[in-house]
């Protein structure tokens, strides 16, 4: 797609974030980070995310037809998260005329942790015990068992980042241990979610090379069945066994 340009500032482009436990928006321009706000509301993530993107351009002092390109985390991650992010990323997007570039929320969080000794593995949370998680070689998905196993035949000192790290640390580090491995290192919470201003910047640097960018095409990486469709489907096998029976 064509990218439009913001005048003498060049290409701004506008990152959302709201694929695990934090909502943000940032600016991002030839010159570096413009602007930039996150929280984590809980379950707020609809309520916060239009008052931060407000807020970024209204810090920039730019208005949204300033906008040259935006990046959303596309996930894996929550499933209420990823759809009030895309959704939001997409309006615009169609609304402005815009390229739109979506990133893994595992590629985010590696990218924030920088180069490491051994490597950084990212783990997002996805509730139910099961983890996502990323070396850099694609999306796995599993319970924490799993992924231990395959911590284990990695046999590096790793670096373990995001939510689902920290949740079950523990677990794997006991797991890991027991077999004889090397404990990985668990990120603080400071890489517990991606960092919006990290997938501005590497949002940034897609944009510039024009690589995709088509709204049309984004489509957010759930990888698994929402948690409402999870308890239908498992209230009604109850059920139809009932009437079985």
């Amino acid at each position: 797609m064509t990218l439009a340009r913001a005048g003498r500032a060049g290409l701004v482009l506008l990152a959302i974030e709201s694929a695990t436990v934090e909502v943000g928006a940032a600016l991002w321009g030839e010159d570096g980070l413009l602007a930039t706000a996150s929280e984590r509301p809980g379950r707020q993530h609809a309520e916060r995310l239009h008052p931060l993107i407000a807020e970024v351009l209204d810090v920039a002092g730019l208005r949204p037809e300033a906008l040259g390109a935006l990046a959303v985390d596309r996930g894996p991650g929550l499933f209420t998260g990823l759809r009030v992010g895309i959704a939001a990323a997409k309006a615009i997007a169609f609304g402005l005329g815009l390229p739109l570039y979506g990133l893994n929320s595992t590629a985010v969080l590696r990218a924030a942790a920088g180069e490491r000794p051994g490597g950084v593995v990212a783990v997002v949370d996805l509730r139910r015990g099961e983890v996502a998680w990323s070396a850099g070689t694609g999306l796995e998905r599993g319970s924490p068992e799993a992924l231990a196993v395959a911590l284990a035949a990695m046999a590096a000192p790793l670096v373990l980042v995001g939510d689902g790290a920290i949740r079950h640390g523990a677990e794997l580090v006991e797991r890991l241990v027991a077999a004889g491995c090397a404990a990985p290192e668990i990120a603080g919470d400071e890489l517990a979610a991606p960092p919006v201003d990290v997938l501005a910047r590497v949002g940034f640097a897609a944009a510039e090379r024009g690589e995709g960018g088509d709204p049309f095409a984004l489509e957010p990486a759930y990888l698994r069945e929402a948690d409402v469709r999870i308890n239908w489907t498992t209230r009604h096998d109850e059920a139809r066994r009932a009437v079985q029976a």
